[in-house]
């Protein structure tokens, strides 16, 4: 099956022709100048107008294509960004990407095509802000990977030196989804044992008297002094513990002690096999500027699932 296409802002249809010429079909379009729709559907007879106005098209009539359309391509009008233009951010025309933008965001369609003069690289909207980072930003919210680059036609077979940016958008599910389930602090330390083991990285740290008898009074959630914003607290058995950091360490939600490197290294999601060098000093600081490496695996599993 061809992949689906709609092409906005569509003129008579160049944009499209190059795509069904290379195994796309193109099943609608949006166009305002009857002329050029004549073209556009004289050479694209099975392709469907969409409307006029891109202003006037409801929300509810765009909604018909999510989930149904692989790419939407075309190149908002571009007077008002050209070089050779008055260059005016309050044109009006300045402002229908955000057209483009709004059909994106219903359709959602795997690939995104935009095509601009090279003045749209330099000019600004009313609120002096540079356009091609706002349509860029909003590509990026909406979990679209974006780039972008100045091609000129005659690098592609064109027999004529003109220059446009092109900007590509392909919504990859690369960041991994969320599991149902979230493991808490207790799930992860409840087979350690109090004492030290030759478990590596299962070392004791030895505050003095007056440190223990301070922690011992601490209920969950409780710092141990007000200096540090996070740690030296006695974390919650029943949920996620905060940041593990390079110090100071946590105190354990049970035991009247400080946490070990190795306790530290169970809340990062470190296996028991992998063996730290060092201090424990050494080791809580490895640990504590490690990526967590099930949150790693969760993310490399996506991306090659997506390769």
């Amino acid at each position: 099956m061809k992949p689906k296409v709609i092409d906005l802002f569509a003129g008579c249809g160049g944009f499209s022709y190059g795509f069904a010429k290379s195994g796309f079909d193109v099943v609608g379009f949006v166009e305002i100048w009857q002329p050029a729709i004549d073209t556009f559907l004289k050479n694209h007879p099975s392709s469907k107008h969409l409307g006029y106005d891109i202003t006037k098209i409801k929300n509810n009539e765009i909604e018909k294509y999510k989930g149904k359309i692989d790419l939407i391509i075309g190149g908002p009008p571009c007077q008002g960004f050209s070089m050779a233009g008055k260059r005016n951010p309050k044109d009006d025309r300045n402002q229908l990407y955000k057209e483009f933008l709004r059909f994106v965001k219903i359709i959602e369609p795997n690939i995104i095509v935009m095509e601009n003069v090279k003045g749209i690289l330099s000019m600004n909207d009313k609120g002096n802000e540079r356009i091609i980072n706002k349509i860029v930003n909003e590509f990026i919210k909406n979990n679209y990977f974006v780039s972008y680059k100045l091609l000129n036609s005659s690098d592609y077979g064109v027999p004529q030196n003109r220059e446009r940016v092109v900007i590509i958008a392909k919504k990859l599910a690369l960041f991994p989804k969320e599991k149902n389930t979230k493991f808490n602090a207790m799930d992860s330390l409840r087979d350690l044992p109090y004492e030290k083991t030759n478990l590596n990285g299962h070392l004791l740290f030895n505050p003095t008297k007056e440190v223990l008898n301070r922690i011992k009074n601490l209920d969950h959630g409780e710092r141990l002094t007000s200096k540090f914003n996070f740690s030296r607290q006695r974390i919650h058995p029943d949920r996620p513990s905060p940041t593990v950091s390079t110090k100071p360490l946590f105190i354990h939600p049970l035991y009247d002690r400080l946490m070990t490197p190795r306790e530290l290294a169970r809340l990062q999601s470190f296996p028991d096999s992998f063996e730290f060098t060092g201090s424990k000093t050494a080791m809580v600081k490895q640990i504590g500027n490690a990526v967590p490496p099930s949150m790693a695996e969760a993310i490399a599993v996506s991306i090659k699932s997506n390769l």
